[in-house]
């Protein structure tokens, strides 16, 4: 298992569009990814659902975590 923590650097926060890309490039790979908003406190949620990753609610300076497990973690990471 792979994992890394990132700061969300962007005043307009994690919305639909910037979502809808990070699940398309989550789906070029075949292992397992969760994200959780650690400022938040979310439980994880599937990085490869559009809504569950909206509905972690990250907005600017908020600090994620992300999870990958499987044959291609190091690359998703």
């Amino acid at each position: 298992m792979e994992t890394a923590e990132l700061t969300v650097n962007s005043v307009q926060r994690l919305h639909a569009c910037p979502a809808d890309l990070f699940i398309r490039t989550a789906n070029h790979f075949s292992c397992d990814i969760k994200v959780k908003n650690l400022t938040a406190g979310s439980d994880f949620v599937n990085e490869k659902s559009v809504l569950r990753l909206l509905s972690l609610g990250v907005n600017n300076d908020h600090i994620i975590y992300i999870e990958a497990e499987g044959t291609d973690e190091l690359q998703v990471i």
